[in-house]
């Protein structure tokens, strides 16, 4: 065995730019020699290099490389990644073709290729030594076909393979329990899963993921999946929809979790019983799990299709109602309450013979008959008084709890899963609560930039530019002399909005420190930031109308276009920003696809 040597930094310039010219000197098998520290060739380095190239200049120096040395083709990397490996990470279909194409000439002489083609027509040999190209695996256990179907740019590589592979072939699944359907799935490769269900040659295709989930359960998951791939794989595999994984979680459990209501939609359009399918552990259909999460718009859908699996109780024989009390959303609770034909849900009893109202009233903080919330949930079904009564008089029915009751009732809900709501976490909310810990880092900034506006602006209100009438004699003493210029009123105009606005933003944050940021005041946050902006752009207009208003024309004009710099430079701040996050998705694209293929998907 010859003694590999490392690629020095000359030579790893000539691999990248595809120079033939230095490696000339290394004669057949001595470029097998030539090798990084990962194992990776010359012909690796070139085609991860990723710098551009034409398509025939990118064919030429692999047929050159392939000519000298043609067992290239089958060298691997540390990772066990093969040219193919590369060429479909990085959706270059060209060189796909052509390294399959190199297959039986780099595999003459192979007495184990002869064995298993078994020693029959050329024709077949050939096939023989393409397929084994196309089947290797890498040590995550990942074929070409893998890695084509987690890039959504390597759709003409998936036709490439597929072109050459026998129909009855089943591609297994990789390390990670992913076969290359579901990776095409889960990462919203329409087209992708399109030709692997279309083409011919994919008769035996498997569809299974990681912990029993199955293609259609990561399409569920990913909000940009098509209708056309939902049709696609339900005509192939018309039960996918009542699939479980081993949660006991189908589809639409993972799609209402997610609270895509169009993917929602369309799993009921194609199967409506799924709606009644319990988890494995809780018994929760997708029906509570919606509740749970207060998404009312899911409630709707699934309760207007499947109006009966509202019957259904869970582990602890809680209904629907009680996790719409648990979820503290009155949307929910509306949504559920407009039904009169669910008003026996007010009646239904957990297994600790517990009714929504004994929930309600051991869980809400405020325990008083007519609480805000009670007020509230009468305005929303003002239409369908007959079940606020039901509800006010359960509700007066139900003793107060004691402090111990209270806290052996709750105890009780937390013993059975992580909190009342069970193992459902709402990343929402979460992702509210970060962002609110970093308001409150920067509150006073925001709140000295609101003041110091209203301040200005209220000093501008009573200095009017051009002064006002003095004249004794006139009727119109003391009203403004540039009363009728057009700039002037908008001056006026943009003035009091930003003087409005920013005193908005200073009120927002003050009632903001009175409930101390809590969660639910989010949305006062956003009135606030939304405010301040407004403010300034307001604050911005009133300065450059209100100089133009005195100024003649040449320098008016000037200050005009110095005020329109700002918008300019907001304008060229967003395009920034965009292209700035456009290039980093593409680069974290690529990060990412490296970091899967360094096999950290595992710990997912």
């Amino acid at each position: 065995m010859e003694m590999c040597t490392y690629i020095d930094a000359q030579l790893h310039e000539a691999a990248i730019k595809g120079k033939l010219n230095p490696f000339k000197v290394y004669q057949g098998h001595q470029l097998e020699t030539l090798l990084t520290p990962n194992e990776n060739t010359i012909l690796h380095i070139y085609l991860t290099s990723q710098t551009k190239r034409s398509t025939l200049s990118r064919t030429r120096f692999i047929k050159e490389v392939l000519a000298i040395c043609p067992s290239l083709l089958w060298k691997v990397n540390v990772d066990g990644n093969t040219l193919l490996h590369i060429a479909a990470r990085y959706g270059l279909a060209d060189v796909a073709e052509e390294l399959i194409q190199w297959a039986p000439k780099a595999s003459a002489g192979d007495e184990i290729l002869d064995l298993e083609s078994g020693g029959e027509e050329p024709r077949e040999r050939e096939m023989v030594a393409v397929r084994r190209m196309l089947r290797m695996t890498n040590k995550y256990k990942e074929t070409a076909l893998h890695e084509a179907a987690r890039n959504k740019g390597s759709l003409d590589v998936v036709k490439a393979i597929l072109g050459h592979e026998d129909g009855e072939f089943t591609y297994s699944a990789n390390d990670g329990g992913k076969t290359p359907l579901y990776l095409a799935a889960e990462n919203g490769s329409a087209k992708t899963v399109l030709e692997l269900l279309s083409n011919p040659n994919s008769k035996s295709l498997a569809y299974g993921g990681p912990s029993g989930k199955t293609a259609l359960h990561a399409a569920a998951i990913n909000r940009k999946t098509s209708q056309e791939m939902i049709d696609k794989l339900l005509d192939k595999w018309s039960s996918l929809t009542r699939e479980t994984d081993e949660k006991g979680w189908t589809p639409l459990h993972y799609a209402v979790y997610k609270g895509y209501t169009s993917m929602v939609e369309k799993l009921l359009e194609k199967d409506e019983s799924s709606a009644y399918i319990s988890d494995k552990d809780w018994k929760r259909t997708p029906l509570h799990i919606a509740a749970c999460r207060g998404l009312h718009h899911q409630v709707d859908k699934i309760i207007s299709r499947c109006p009966n699996c509202c019957e259904l109780v869970d582990i602890r024989g809680w209904n629907v109602l009680h996790y719409a009390v648990i979820s503290q959303s009155e949307k929910v609770l509306r949504t559920l309450l407009k039904h009169s034909s669910l008003v026996y849900l007010l009646y239904g009893k957990d297994i600790k013979g517990n009714m929504p109202v004994h929930l309600y009233k051991a869980y809400h903080p405020l325990n008083v008959p007519l609480s805000l919330q009670l007020f509230t949930l009468m305005n929303l079904i003002f239409d369908k008084p007959n079940l606020f009564f039901h509800w006010l008089q359960l509700y007066s029915q139900v003793p107060e709890y004691s402090s111990s009751e209270k806290s052996e009732y709750l105890e009780w809900m937390n013993s059975i899963g992580t909190g009342p709501l069970g193992e459902i976490e709402n990343e929402e909310e979460k992702r509210k609560e970060n962002l609110i810990i970093e308001l409150e880092k920067v509150k006073d900034s925001h709140l000295v930039a609101s003041t110091l506006i209203a301040t200005i602006t209220f000093a501008g209100a009573f200095t009017i530019p051009g002064g006002y009438i003095s004249d004794e004699k006139s009727l119109q003493k003391g009203a403004p002399i540039l009363s009728k210029n057009l700039a002037f009123k908008v001056f006026i105009i943009s003035d009091s909005m930003a003087m409005v606005l920013s005193t908005f933003a200073v009120f927002i944050h003050l009632v903001l420190a009175l409930l101390k940021y809590q969660k639910g005041s989010f949305w006062l946050i956003k009135c606030a930031y939304i405010s301040l902006f407004y403010a300034m752009v307001a604050m911005l207009i009133a300065f450059v109308t209100g100089t133009y208003s005195f100024l003649t024309p040449p320098m008016g004009i000037s200050i005009c276009a110095i005020g329109s710099t700002f918008f300019l430079f907001l304008s060229c701040s967003m395009m920034r920003i965009i292209t700035v996050d456009i290039w980093k998705g593409y680069e974290r694209c690529q990060l990412l696809a490296d970091w899967f293929h360094l096999g950290h998907y595992r710990n997912h």
